[in-house]
């Protein structure tokens, strides 16, 4: 084989060159009188060809190909002690909090709106031991959105922490190669792709507060055992809202499944593919016939993923003093380093919704109200209001430290919530 052939191949870099090097190789070496002559240059090239792919090749994080939901990992791989800078959080009795509060687009959105009137935010970045940078405010169509590393504290993204909740990255994110050595904290964080005890993943808002008291009703003393509504999609993320193993849960007593097809997209594909809407006639009117106040007086409450594996379903279902199951692929739920979130939810493959209501249905009565009362602690403690959250989302902060700044201690109210 020609030197420069090889040299060629080197220059690709792909999965299938290195495949087939290894396999030259097993070749040449186990067939030694069947095989051409290969010079000894030629064959201690191949030898550090694979060497040099094969690190980069056993490194890729896996991913599902062709499956809603999950990608290659792309962030710049960082941990708190290669990617963070320890000393600008040494000299405060709070972990100070700074945003680019002058700089379009980078303005506070959903709860962190609030963030300016809490104790550990300031205003002089000499200060901040973090740096927020809001990533989501809408701009006119056409406008230029600047990328992070144009602003002045940037530092190759050094304590910097990108807060998105948008519905997938690239809608109001810079490439994710690019953001250096900041961190995430987002709503849509997956589990194949985080990186652990650098990122957090938030919750979104609710968009519907129950009243108060349904948060009170025991689990078994409500109108319905298991509920939905909401959109089904129909050629799209969150398109098995769609499945007849998901819509058949439906019985029309105790569990109730009421979808539309009503949604912009959906619309748009139906004017074109008038096949597309078969059922969609028929859902709405059952859509119309329950109230979505209604359904939330329910023992279990269902939470299917739709354009984002997260959902606004999660807070107003904690909310209403149900349990959330959930119906996500490649998920990382809000808080986990300090939610123990099993104890509360249930969750589901999208391929496994056949089993949900046998699951729940098995289910002792101890299990569900024990259930619920971790439920209801965590909403409690963590989630119930926008001040509350953003407490929360700066003891996630403190828990990146594990204790190795004394400054920020734990607060004993965040330590686990007990079982009782």
């Amino acid at each position: 084989m020609a030197l420069s052939a090889v040299k060629n191949l080197m220059a690709t870099g792909s999965r299938r060159v290195y495949k087939w090097m290894v396999a030259l190789l097993h070749i040449i070496s186990n067939n030694p009188g069947k095989v051409i002559a290969v010079t000894s240059t030629s064959l201690l090239l191949l030898q550090n060809m694979i060497r040099f792919f094969q690190p980069s090749m056993s490194v890729q994080p896996w991913y599902a190909i062709n499956k809603e939901w999950h990608g290659p990992a792309k962030f710049p791989l960082c941990t708190m002690d290669v990617c963070f800078n320890f000393s600008r959080c040494d000299h405060t009795k709070e972990l100070l909090v700074y945003h680019y509060n002058t700089i379009e687009p980078y303005w506070p959105a959903n709860y962190f709106h609030a963030l300016p009137s809490m104790p550990w935010y300031t205003t002089d970045p000499e200060k901040a031991c973090l740096f927020f940078v809001f990533s989501d405010k809408d701009l006119p169509k056409g406008s230029f959105r600047p990328h992070p590393n144009t602003l002045p504290y940037w530092n190759g993204g050094l304590n910097h922490v990108i807060v998105t909740l948008a519905d997938k990255w690239s809608l109001t994110n810079p490439p994710e190669e690019t953001i250096g050595k900041a961190s995430i904290l987002a709503s849509r964080l997956h589990e194949n792709s985080i990186r652990l005890g650098f990122d957090i993943p938030v919750p979104l808002p609710r968009l519907w507060h129950a009243p108060p008291e349904l948060q009170s009703l025991k689990p078994f003393d409500r109108k319905y055992f298991a509920t939905f509504k909401g959109t089904r999609y129909l050629n799209r993320a969150g398109a098995f809202r769609s499945n007849d193993a998901f819509l058949s849960m439906h019985n029309g007593k105790d569990v109730i499944v009421a979808t539309t097809c009503n949604q912009v997209t959906n619309n748009n594909l139906r004017k074109r593919f008038p096949k597309k809407g078969v059922g969609c006639d028929r859902d709405q009117i059952l859509f119309d016939k329950y109230a979505f106040e209604d359904l939330f007086n329910s023992t279990f409450v269902l939470a299917p993923g739709g354009r984002s594996p997260s959902t606004f379903r999660l807070l107003e279902i904690l909310g209403a003093g149900s349990i959330p199951v959930l119906i996500v692929d490649n998920y990382v739920k809000p808080f986990d380093n300090f939610i123990e979130w099993q104890r509360c939810l249930l969750q589901f493959p999208s391929s496994e919704i056949h089993r949900v209501l046998s699951t729940l249905r098995a289910l002792s009565k101890e299990e569900v109200e024990t259930r619920q009362r971790y439920c209801q602690a965590v909403f409690e403690m963590f989630l119930k209001d926008d001040v509350t959250l953003l407490n929360t989302v700066m003891l996630a902060f403190k828990a990146r430290f594990y204790g190795s700044l004394a400054n920020f201690p734990l607060n004993e109210t965040y330590l686990p919530i007990p079982s009782n």
